[in-house]
């Protein structure tokens, strides 16, 4: 096993060469943050630790970097640092770091936090291919991390937009419409939904006509990933659909003569909320490929606070409907 110690400090990478090539680790170093990118690509190490403060590139970077690359964000990274704050921490833990430990942890603690962080790897490792190494030079470095301050900056701005759907008290139906019209600016699909399972339903947009087999598959589609990621058994023949917006919502699906196309493309995300899943985002193309590691990554951005919109939604209606039968309560007393 290869570890790669990005450290600033020759006294404390010389240490830890020591303790780890005792227990049997092949070391490699680096002395700032952008040689440990370097180093990372040409080394593939399987394993990073990683100081916070250095020079070139702060260890917040470095760590970010490598994690948004979907070739290297399997890799365990674990912050080693001086630095014990709850700001730092908090930092940590943001920029996707495996774990954190301060450099008073050096000894068994830290072997220990190796061993388990590269046991996790292993569980979640089956069959990956590992990437190549690369050889990159100061500007590929910079140029990286350009792209992924342009991609935290798009992606805030998105979060932004959908959190702004939710302090506007609007019907469910209302809530997944808006929200998906949001989505479908940085996401290509022609057809979006959200699942409901506990009310066995259906929320779906579809961004043109489709014929009704591609529309019977969808449905279908939709309620087998709801049973992947909930315990409610949703089935095809109970799951309720509800047009929130395009074509389908005022046309009978009969009356379409269109050719079957399928949905090669499908995306899902589970939408967790206080604890349970409240709902599962769907997304459909009828194109081959269109949902790669980038829109995987942007789901996983976006996922929290749709489920957030989504499940205020469904109690606002809730105190909605609750309003409405005791209003009709109140005329028969």
């Amino acid at each position: 096993m290869k570890v790669l110690i990005a450290d600033d400090s020759p006294v404390l990478v010389t240490a830890l060469r020591k303790l780890l090539e005792q227990s049997g680790y092949e070391v490699v170093a680096a002395m700032d943050g952008l040689e440990a990118v370097q180093r990372f690509y040409q080394e593939n190490p399987d394993l990073v630790l990683l100081d916070i403060q250095m020079p070139k590139l702060h260890g917040y970077v470095v760590c970010r970097l490598l994690k948004e690359d979907p070739a290297s964000r399997h890799i365990p990274v674990l912050i080693l640092t001086g630095r014990d704050s709850a700001e730092d921490r908090y930092w940590g833990n943001r920029s996707g770091a495996d774990g954190y430990l301060t450099k008073e942890s050096m000894g068994e603690e830290l072997l220990d936090a190796i061993q388990s962080a590269l046991a996790s790897r292993a569980l979640s490792d089956m069959g990956r291919v590992e990437p190549l190494p690369q050889s990159l030079d100061e500007s590929d470095v910079l140029s990286r991390v350009c792209e992924v301050l342009d991609r935290k900056l798009f992606e805030a701005t998105i979060v932004n937009d959908i959190v702004g759907v939710g302090v506007r008290a609007m019907d469910l139906e209302a809530t997944v419409a808006e929200a998906l019209n949001i989505i479908r600016r940085i996401l290509d699909f022609e057809a979006g939904g959200v699942v409901l399972p506990n009310e066995r339903r259906l929320l779906v947009r579809f961004e043109k006509q489709i014929s009704p087999g591609d529309y019977d598959e969808f449905r279908s589609l939709s309620a087998l990933r709801c049973r992947q990621f909930t315990t409610a058994d949703v089935t095809v023949e109970d799951l309720s659909v509800s047009f929130v917006h395009g074509f389908g919502k005022d046309q009978e699906l009969e009356d379409v003569a269109i050719e079957d196309s399928g949905w090669p493309s499908f995306a899902v995300a589970p939408l967790w909320s206080r604890g349970e899943v409240v709902g599962v985002l769907v997304l459909g193309s009828q194109r081959e490929d269109v949902f790669g590691d980038s829109i995987d990554r942007t789901l996983r951005t976006i996922e929290p606070h749709v489920a957030s919109v989504v499940d205020s939604a469904r109690h606002y209606q809730k105190l909605l409907e609750q309003e409405a039968r005791s209003s009709l309560s109140s005329l028969f007393e």
